[in-house]
Protein backbone atom coordinates (compact mmCIF):
# COMPACT_ATOMS: atom_id res chain seq x y z
CA UNK A 1 0.00 0.00 0.00
CA UNK A 2 1.37 3.22 -0.62
CA UNK A 3 1.20 5.73 2.35
CA UNK A 4 3.13 9.21 2.80
CA UNK A 5 3.81 7.82 6.48
CA UNK A 6 6.25 5.48 4.22
CA UNK A 7 8.41 8.04 2.38
CA UNK A 8 10.75 8.83 5.30
CA UNK A 9 11.78 5.01 5.94
CA UNK A 10 11.54 4.50 2.16
CA UNK A 11 15.49 4.40 2.69
CA UNK A 12 15.66 2.22 5.50
CA UNK A 13 14.01 -1.08 3.79
CA UNK A 14 16.09 -4.30 2.76
CA UNK A 15 19.63 -3.62 0.47
CA UNK A 16 18.17 -6.06 -2.43
CA UNK A 17 14.30 -6.78 -2.61
CA UNK A 18 12.23 -8.41 -5.75
CA UNK A 19 8.71 -7.24 -6.34
CA UNK A 20 7.10 -3.44 -7.10
CA UNK A 21 8.73 -0.02 -7.00
CA UNK A 22 5.98 2.12 -5.93
CA UNK A 23 5.62 5.80 -6.88
CA UNK A 24 5.45 7.23 -3.24
CA UNK A 25 3.95 10.41 -4.56
CA UNK A 26 0.70 11.14 -2.25
CA UNK A 27 -1.53 11.72 -5.24
CA UNK A 28 -1.85 7.81 -5.96
CA UNK A 29 -2.71 7.36 -2.06
CA UNK A 30 -5.22 10.30 -2.26
CA UNK A 31 -6.90 8.65 -5.47
CA UNK A 32 -7.21 5.44 -4.10
CA UNK A 33 -4.34 3.68 -6.17
CA UNK A 34 -0.91 2.32 -6.30
CA UNK A 35 1.31 3.49 -8.94
CA UNK A 36 3.77 1.13 -9.37
CA UNK A 37 6.94 1.07 -12.32
CA UNK A 38 5.98 -1.39 -14.85
CA UNK A 39 6.67 -3.10 -18.33
CA UNK A 40 3.71 -4.90 -19.97
CA UNK A 41 5.82 -7.22 -22.00
CA UNK A 42 8.61 -9.19 -21.82
CA UNK A 43 10.67 -7.62 -25.34
CA UNK A 44 13.02 -4.85 -26.12
CA UNK A 45 12.04 -1.47 -26.33
CA UNK A 46 8.99 -2.11 -24.16
CA UNK A 47 7.90 1.19 -22.86
CA UNK A 48 8.56 1.63 -18.48
CA UNK A 49 5.01 2.91 -17.50
CA UNK A 50 3.44 3.98 -14.64
CA UNK A 51 0.45 1.45 -13.98
CA UNK A 52 -1.69 0.60 -11.27
CA UNK A 53 -0.35 -2.99 -10.50
CA UNK A 54 -2.87 -3.93 -7.84
CA UNK A 55 -5.07 -4.30 -11.01
CA UNK A 56 -3.08 -7.35 -13.09
CA UNK A 57 -0.59 -9.74 -13.17
CA UNK A 58 2.04 -9.30 -10.62
CA UNK A 59 4.79 -10.61 -12.93
CA UNK A 60 4.57 -6.93 -14.95
CA UNK A 61 5.64 -4.56 -11.64
CA UNK A 62 7.87 -7.82 -10.31
CA UNK A 63 12.00 -6.31 -10.32
CA UNK A 64 14.90 -6.73 -9.08
CA UNK A 65 16.50 -3.82 -7.51
CA UNK A 66 18.95 -3.00 -4.46
CA UNK A 67 17.57 -0.31 -2.16
CA UNK A 68 19.66 1.93 -0.26
CA UNK A 69 19.93 1.17 3.54
CA UNK A 70 22.53 3.64 5.53
CA UNK A 71 24.22 5.11 2.13
CA UNK A 72 23.58 5.98 -1.65
CA UNK A 73 23.37 2.05 -3.31
CA UNK A 74 26.48 1.44 -6.00
CA UNK A 75 25.70 1.65 -9.73
CA UNK A 76 23.31 -1.54 -10.52
CA UNK A 77 20.90 -2.50 -13.15
CA UNK A 78 16.63 -2.38 -12.10
CA UNK A 79 15.71 -6.04 -13.77
CA UNK A 80 12.52 -7.66 -14.64
CA UNK A 81 11.76 -11.06 -16.48
CA UNK A 82 15.12 -12.29 -15.68
CA UNK A 83 16.77 -10.98 -18.64
CA UNK A 84 15.80 -7.32 -19.00
CA UNK A 85 16.50 -3.79 -17.78
CA UNK A 86 15.42 -0.23 -17.05
CA UNK A 87 17.38 1.04 -20.13
CA UNK A 88 17.94 5.03 -21.28
CA UNK A 89 16.63 5.28 -24.78
CA UNK A 90 20.01 5.59 -26.96
CA UNK A 91 21.81 6.65 -24.28
CA UNK A 92 20.44 10.27 -24.27
CA UNK A 93 21.12 12.32 -21.44
CA UNK A 94 18.92 15.31 -21.66
CA UNK A 95 15.46 15.93 -19.55
CA UNK A 96 12.38 14.17 -20.84
CA UNK A 97 14.56 11.02 -22.23
CA UNK A 98 11.83 7.85 -22.08
CA UNK A 99 12.94 4.74 -20.48
CA UNK A 100 12.09 1.48 -21.98
CA UNK A 101 13.59 -2.00 -20.98
CA UNK A 102 16.24 -3.81 -23.21
CA UNK A 103 18.17 -7.36 -23.03
CA UNK A 104 20.20 -6.93 -19.58
CA UNK A 105 24.26 -6.17 -21.13
CA UNK A 106 25.46 -4.32 -17.63
CA UNK A 107 26.10 -1.46 -19.87
CA UNK A 108 26.23 2.01 -18.65
CA UNK A 109 22.62 2.98 -19.72
CA UNK A 110 21.51 0.41 -17.18
CA UNK A 111 22.83 1.58 -14.47
CA UNK A 112 20.87 3.05 -11.53
CA UNK A 113 22.24 4.48 -8.12
CA UNK A 114 19.06 4.56 -5.52
CA UNK A 115 19.80 7.45 -2.95
CA UNK A 116 18.42 7.84 0.36
CA UNK A 117 15.85 10.36 -0.46
CA UNK A 118 14.05 7.68 -2.51
CA UNK A 119 16.03 9.05 -6.36
CA UNK A 120 16.68 5.89 -9.01
CA UNK A 121 19.43 8.65 -10.07
CA UNK A 122 21.17 7.10 -13.79
CA UNK A 123 24.60 6.20 -12.98
CA UNK A 124 27.11 9.17 -13.69
CA UNK A 125 24.75 11.93 -14.39
CA UNK A 126 22.06 14.06 -12.51
CA UNK A 127 19.13 12.64 -14.18
CA UNK A 128 16.21 10.30 -12.03
CA UNK A 129 13.79 8.18 -13.61
CA UNK A 130 10.74 10.79 -12.82
CA UNK A 131 7.18 10.28 -13.30
CA UNK A 132 6.49 12.30 -16.45
CA UNK A 133 4.26 15.38 -15.69
CA UNK A 134 3.28 13.70 -12.81
CA UNK A 135 0.57 11.97 -14.22
CA UNK A 136 -1.49 9.57 -12.58
CA UNK A 137 -2.71 8.10 -16.06
CA UNK A 138 -2.15 4.73 -16.09
CA UNK A 139 0.24 3.71 -18.73
CA UNK A 140 2.08 7.05 -18.83
CA UNK A 141 5.41 6.25 -20.09
CA UNK A 142 8.26 7.18 -17.50
CA UNK A 143 11.28 9.44 -18.13
CA UNK A 144 14.25 10.74 -17.53
CA UNK A 145 14.44 14.35 -15.83
CA UNK A 146 17.43 16.19 -13.76
CA UNK A 147 17.10 14.94 -9.64
CA UNK A 148 15.15 17.13 -7.98
CA UNK A 149 15.34 17.59 -3.96
CA UNK A 150 12.14 16.62 -2.51
CA UNK A 151 10.70 16.35 -6.04
CA UNK A 152 7.69 13.35 -5.27
CA UNK A 153 7.54 12.46 -8.98
CA UNK A 154 11.27 11.66 -8.44
CA UNK A 155 10.32 8.83 -4.99
CA UNK A 156 10.36 5.29 -4.88
CA UNK A 157 9.87 2.60 -2.49
CA UNK A 158 9.76 -1.30 -2.66
CA UNK A 159 7.04 -3.01 -1.54
CA UNK A 160 6.15 -6.71 -1.34
CA UNK A 161 4.21 -8.60 -4.35
CA UNK A 162 1.16 -8.66 -4.50
CA UNK A 163 -1.10 -6.19 -1.92
CA UNK A 164 -3.98 -8.28 -1.16
CA UNK A 165 -4.52 -9.36 2.35
CA UNK A 166 -4.68 -13.09 3.39
CA UNK A 167 -8.31 -15.09 3.98
CA UNK A 168 -10.52 -11.65 5.25
CA UNK A 169 -14.72 -11.64 6.33
CA UNK A 170 -16.60 -8.87 5.55
CA UNK A 171 -19.13 -8.28 8.42
CA UNK A 172 -22.27 -6.66 8.96
CA UNK A 173 -26.13 -6.35 9.91
CA UNK A 174 -27.84 -6.54 12.81
CA UNK A 175 -26.68 -9.94 14.64
CA UNK A 176 -30.47 -9.82 17.20
CA UNK A 177 -32.28 -9.84 13.73
CA UNK A 178 -32.40 -13.42 13.84
CA UNK A 179 -34.68 -16.56 14.58
CA UNK A 180 -33.58 -17.89 18.03
CA UNK A 181 -31.59 -20.43 16.83
CA UNK A 182 -29.03 -18.30 14.98
CA UNK A 183 -29.37 -14.77 16.80
CA UNK A 184 -26.35 -13.64 18.30
CA UNK A 185 -23.65 -15.47 15.76
CA UNK A 186 -21.79 -13.09 13.73
CA UNK A 187 -23.40 -12.36 10.55
CA UNK A 188 -20.77 -12.11 7.38
CA UNK A 189 -21.16 -11.28 3.43
CA UNK A 190 -20.85 -14.53 1.45
CA UNK A 191 -21.71 -16.54 -2.04
CA UNK A 192 -24.30 -19.06 -1.50
CA UNK A 193 -22.61 -21.83 -4.02
CA UNK A 194 -19.09 -22.27 -5.82
CA UNK A 195 -21.38 -21.67 -9.35
CA UNK A 196 -21.19 -19.04 -11.74
CA UNK A 197 -23.96 -16.65 -11.13
CA UNK A 198 -24.28 -17.67 -7.37
CA UNK A 199 -25.60 -15.10 -4.91
CA UNK A 200 -24.10 -12.96 -2.34
CA UNK A 201 -26.18 -12.47 0.27
CA UNK A 202 -25.65 -12.02 4.20
CA UNK A 203 -24.87 -15.21 5.85
CA UNK A 204 -23.84 -17.03 9.38
CA UNK A 205 -20.52 -16.82 10.00
CA UNK A 206 -20.18 -18.50 13.35
CA UNK A 207 -18.26 -21.78 14.72
CA UNK A 208 -20.14 -24.64 13.71
CA UNK A 209 -23.22 -23.16 12.31
CA UNK A 210 -22.10 -21.00 9.04
CA UNK A 211 -25.09 -20.96 7.43
CA UNK A 212 -28.10 -23.42 7.88
CA UNK A 213 -29.66 -21.84 4.74
CA UNK A 214 -26.80 -22.46 2.52
CA UNK A 215 -24.45 -25.73 3.78
CA UNK A 216 -22.51 -24.75 -0.02
CA UNK A 217 -21.66 -21.06 1.12
CA UNK A 218 -18.37 -19.53 1.46
CA UNK A 219 -17.89 -16.35 3.38
CA UNK A 220 -13.72 -15.91 3.01
CA UNK A 221 -12.83 -13.59 0.65
CA UNK A 222 -8.97 -12.31 -0.29
CA UNK A 223 -9.43 -8.65 -1.29
CA UNK A 224 -7.09 -5.82 -1.17
CA UNK A 225 -5.99 -3.37 1.61
CA UNK A 226 -7.50 -0.35 1.79
CA UNK A 227 -7.76 2.16 -0.24
CA UNK A 228 -6.24 0.03 -2.92
CA UNK A 229 -8.91 -1.63 -5.72
CA UNK A 230 -8.79 -5.23 -7.06
CA UNK A 231 -10.71 -8.30 -7.09
CA UNK A 232 -12.68 -9.50 -4.03
CA UNK A 233 -12.01 -13.60 -4.32
CA UNK A 234 -13.44 -16.16 -3.04
CA UNK A 235 -13.66 -20.33 -3.90
CA UNK A 236 -10.19 -19.79 -5.45
CA UNK A 237 -11.14 -19.31 -8.83
CA UNK A 238 -14.57 -16.79 -8.40
CA UNK A 239 -14.61 -13.30 -7.87
CA UNK A 240 -17.47 -10.86 -6.51
CA UNK A 241 -19.42 -9.57 -9.49
CA UNK A 242 -21.72 -6.78 -10.63
CA UNK A 243 -24.62 -8.37 -12.05
CA UNK A 244 -24.37 -7.72 -16.06
CA UNK A 245 -22.39 -5.08 -15.36
CA UNK A 246 -25.59 -2.79 -14.49
CA UNK A 247 -24.82 0.60 -12.84
CA UNK A 248 -28.37 0.73 -11.48
CA UNK A 249 -29.74 0.82 -7.66
CA UNK A 250 -31.05 -2.44 -6.18
CA UNK A 251 -28.42 -4.58 -8.83
CA UNK A 252 -27.73 -7.73 -6.81
CA UNK A 253 -24.30 -9.21 -6.89
CA UNK A 254 -23.20 -12.77 -7.96
CA UNK A 255 -20.18 -14.53 -8.42
CA UNK A 256 -18.73 -15.27 -11.26
CA UNK A 257 -15.04 -16.62 -12.67
CA UNK A 258 -12.40 -14.15 -12.26
CA UNK A 259 -11.34 -12.87 -15.41
CA UNK A 260 -8.26 -10.80 -15.77
CA UNK A 261 -9.44 -7.27 -16.78
CA UNK A 262 -13.01 -7.66 -15.93
CA UNK A 263 -14.53 -4.12 -14.75
CA UNK A 264 -17.32 -5.78 -13.15
CA UNK A 265 -15.29 -7.68 -10.52
CA UNK A 266 -13.08 -4.61 -9.82
CA UNK A 267 -13.98 -2.78 -6.16
CA UNK A 268 -12.13 -0.44 -3.84
CA UNK A 269 -12.05 -0.80 -0.58
CA UNK A 270 -12.80 2.64 1.38
CA UNK A 271 -13.52 4.05 5.21
CA UNK A 272 -15.88 5.84 6.63
CA UNK A 273 -17.44 5.88 10.81
CA UNK A 274 -14.86 4.13 11.52
CA UNK A 275 -15.92 1.10 8.99
CA UNK A 276 -15.17 0.27 5.61
CA UNK A 277 -16.76 0.65 2.45
CA UNK A 278 -16.64 -1.07 -0.63
CA UNK A 279 -17.40 0.47 -3.63
CA UNK A 280 -17.61 -1.09 -7.47
CA UNK A 281 -14.70 0.65 -8.61
CA UNK A 282 -15.67 4.27 -10.03
CA UNK A 283 -19.40 4.01 -10.14
CA UNK A 284 -20.29 5.85 -6.73
CA UNK A 285 -22.21 2.49 -6.27
CA UNK A 286 -21.72 0.59 -3.09
CA UNK A 287 -21.93 -2.56 -1.32
CA UNK A 288 -25.33 -1.77 0.74
CA UNK A 289 -27.47 -4.51 2.76
CA UNK A 290 -30.92 -4.39 1.19
CA UNK A 291 -33.53 -2.70 2.73
CA UNK A 292 -31.31 -2.95 5.89
CA UNK A 293 -32.80 -5.98 6.50
CA UNK A 294 -30.52 -8.58 8.43
CA UNK A 295 -31.86 -11.96 7.90
CA UNK A 296 -29.74 -14.65 6.42
CA UNK A 297 -30.03 -15.16 3.02
CA UNK A 298 -30.75 -11.45 2.04
CA UNK A 299 -29.13 -10.74 -1.06
CA UNK A 300 -26.24 -7.99 -1.27
CA UNK A 301 -27.06 -4.91 -3.50
CA UNK A 302 -25.68 -1.73 -5.11
CA UNK A 303 -26.41 1.51 -4.47
CA UNK A 304 -25.68 4.93 -4.42
CA UNK A 305 -22.49 5.21 -1.97
CA UNK A 306 -23.49 7.25 1.33
CA UNK A 307 -20.70 7.23 3.92
CA UNK A 308 -23.19 7.94 6.79
CA UNK A 309 -25.62 4.95 5.56
CA UNK A 310 -24.92 1.98 7.88
CA UNK A 311 -26.39 -0.24 5.67
CA UNK A 312 -23.13 0.35 3.53
CA UNK A 313 -20.89 0.25 6.31
CA UNK A 314 -18.91 -3.14 7.11
CA UNK A 315 -16.16 -4.87 9.25
CA UNK A 316 -13.26 -6.72 7.12
CA UNK A 317 -11.33 -9.07 9.97
CA UNK A 318 -8.39 -11.62 9.17
CA UNK A 319 -9.56 -14.45 9.34
CA UNK A 320 -8.26 -16.23 12.29
CA UNK A 321 -6.18 -19.53 11.12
Amino acid sequence: MISSSLVALSAFVLSASAGQIQSRNPSFFSAGIQGCITAAENTDGEPVVIHNCNTEDTSVSDWTATFAVRGNTSPSPIQIYGDKCIDVTNGVNADGTLLQIWTCSGGPNQQWVNTLDGTFQWSGTDKCIDLTNGALTDGTQLQLWTCTSNDDNQVWGSAPDPDFGGPQIILGGNVTDQPPATSGQPLCVGAVDNVDGAAVVLSGCGVGNASPLFPNANFTWVMPFAPLTGTLQIYDDKCMDVTNGENEDGVFLQIWTCAEGNTNQQFQIGSSEGRSTIEWAGSGKCLDLTNGNSTMGNPIQLWDCIGTNSNQLWQIDPVQV
